[in-house]
Formats: structure tokens, C-alpha cells, sequence
């Protein structure tokens, strides 16, 4: 029996210290206005008031919201007011269809001096959210329609890219078809001799006028890579790959370059010079690199019978089986 008091007594001491407690703390959660039109933000605040020893957590809000939308989350503000300091947590919601809202009771967790977590309820909110008011009679055209006129600078410039595109297509068709009767022997190959091919390469070395703008480092390297691409195609020795005097001493072992020897040695020496020695030669030196590289090549010409095409041979042989 005596049990029995002291658990009865224990129980009532401590309802007695919660509520004691309890109203040292309040809480209070409201909104700005109680009726809202679809898609306005409802302003939610949660007021929290206690001594300044007890420590108020945010409480969370996304969880608890049903057919409504947290669209932010604002910073608490705090002020001290009669001796107590006042928190409020503010949120921003919206809801983008009508009917109500019922935001409901929830815990605001707290602490004082570092004590165990406790817990007070906020009270329920209940806000209205109203369609918007449409009369028939609004619903109409602002302006009649706008007539846009024609741009002409934007016609030509679409016709230009038409134009363009159909040529691409017709370059394309005409190089791929020649590459297919190429190969069927329809179309013969031509093929340049590697005399021709130096030749060419030359000149259009010469046309860019590398050294007259003063690349001339790039003169000397393309003009002498033409001359060993020629020696590796008409002599086949790896000219490209080997040095100067190695590239010299390959030369000396065909009969051919006898009438060239000296000459090549001076056009690749000199070209070394510029390219390793940082050597700036003058401009008749530039120009006699070229004359050397033409005369190298056509000292060195073979003359070699015209190729007749596959078709044109066929050709040639029907014709005697038929005579």
C-alpha cells in the first residue's frame, strides 16, 4: 500500500515538473491569410518562445505536407522580447490545384543547458485554396494577328545554304561515282610518274612564297622533304628516314645519280644549315635551293611508255578477235 502512494506520488511530481515546464515554452503556428488562389505562396511561420538557456531545433516540414507543395525554407530570425527570445521559423508553400490544406500539429524539439531533447506540439493550420475567377467574356484575343512580312535577307541567305548543300551533294555523287568506274576500269587511273608528282610539289611550294613572308626554317624543310620523297619513289632508298650523309651515301651506289651527286650534296648541306644551325641565308640562296631541286629531279627523269587504261586494252583485244 505504501508502494503503491509513493509510485502515485512519483507519477504526479512529475506531471507537475512537465507542465511547470511546459509553460516556460510556447509555440504558436499561423499563416498570413486563410483563403488562397491556386498557385499563391502561403507563408507559414512557426513562433517559438523561452528563456534564453533553452536551444529550439528547426523543425522539419516537408514530410508533413499533404497535397501541397515546400517551396522554401527561409532563415529563422530571433528577437528578445518581456526577457524571453523569440524564434520563428518562416516557410514558403503552394498548392497548384484547389482545395484545402491541413498543415498538422508538429513537435518543435528543444533543449535547455545541453539537457536531453524535449518536444512541444504547434497547433494545426487549416488554409483554403480557391480556383481563379475566369469570366467568358475576358477570354478573348488581345490583338488580331500580326501579319509578319517576308525577309528577304533571310530568304537569300536560306537559298544560299540550299545552293550550297545541293552542290555539296552534286561534288559528292560525281567524285564517288568516278572513284567506282575508276575501279571497274571504265574510268582509266592516272597515275603520276614521281618525277611529275616532285614537280608539282614544287611548284605549288614556290607559290606559297614561304621564305619571301620569312618562314624560311619552313622553306628549306618542305623543299628538301620533296627531294627525299622523290629519292625514296625513283630510287628507292628510305630517304625520308636517314640523314644527310647517310641519304649520300646510298645515292653513290646508284648508277643513275651520278650526274646529280654534287649538286645534291650542296642542296642538302645548305638546307641542314638553315634547319640545325640556325643559319639565315640570303634570298638568291633561297631561290638557287629551288633551281637545284628542279634540276635534281629533271636530271633524273625517266621516260617511261604512256600506260594505256584496263578498258582501252580490253577494247584493243575485242577488236582483233572480232577482225
Amino acid at each position: 500500500m505504501v508502494r503503491k502512494k509513493i509510485t502515485i506520488a512519483a507519477v504526479l511530481f512529475m506531471i507537475l515538473g512537465t507542465c511547470l515546464h511546459a509553460q516556460n515554452v510556447t509555440v504558436r503556428a499561423g499563416v498570413d491569410k486563410q483563403s488562397y488562389e491556386v498557385g499563391d505562396y502561403i507563408n507559414y511561420s512557426i513562433s517559438f518562445s523561452a528563456g534564453k538557456d533553452v536551444k529550439v531545433f528547426p523543425p522539419s516540414l516537408k514530410d508533413s505536407l499533404k497535397g501541397a507543395e515546400l517551396v522554401e525554407t527561409l532563415q529563422p530570425s530571433s528577437e528578445e522580447k518581456d526577457g524571453r527570445l523569440v524564434t520563428t521559423f518562416r516557410y514558403t508553400i503552394s498548392k497548384y490545384d484547389s482545395g484545402d490544406v491541413r498543415i498538422p500539429p508538429l513537435p518543435v524539439y528543444y533543449s535547455t543547458n545541453g539537457s536531453e531533447k524535449k518536444s512541444v506540439l504547434t497547433n494545426g493550420v487549416f488554409v483554403t485554396v480557391k480556383t481563379l475567377k475566369v469570366q467568358g467574356e475576358d477570354i478573348k484575343d488581345i490583338k488580331e494577328p500580326v501579319k509578319i512580312p517576308l525577309d528577304w535577307k533571310m530568304i537569300l541567305l536560306w537559298g544560299l545554304i540550299a545552293i550550297l548543300l545541293i552542290s555539296g551533294a552534286v561534288y559528292l555523287y560525281l567524285y564517288f561515282r568516278k572513284k567506282r568506274l575508276q575501279k571497274k576500269g571504265i574510268i582509266p587511273l592516272v597515275i603520276k610518274e614521281p618525277h611529275e608528282e616532285a614537280l608539282d610539289a614544287l611548284e605549288a611550294l614556290e607559290s606559297k612564297k614561304l621564305w619571301q613572308s620569312g618562314h624560311i626554317k619552313e622553306y628549306h624543310t618542305e623543299i628538301t622533304g620533296i627531294i627525299r620523297s622523290y629519292f625514296e619513289k625513283r630510287f628507292h632508298v628510305p630517304a625520308l628516314e636517314i640523314t644527310t650523309n647517310e641519304l649520300l651515301d646510298n645515292l653513290s651506289k646508284v648508277k643513275e645519280t651520278e650526274a646529280i651527286r654534287i649538286i645534291t650534296s650542296d642542296f642538302l648541306n645548305n638546307a641542314d644549315l638553315v634547319k640545325f644551325a640556325k643559319f639565315v641565308p640570303m634570298g638568291t640562296i633561297n631561290e638557287e635551293m629551288m633551281k637545284q631541286a628542279r634540276k635534281i629531279v629533271k636530271d633524273t627523269v625517266v621516260v617511261v611508255p604512256q600506260r594505256q587504261s584496263t578498258s582501252t586494252a580490253e577494247q584493243q583485244k575485242e577488236a582483233s578477235n572480232v577482225s
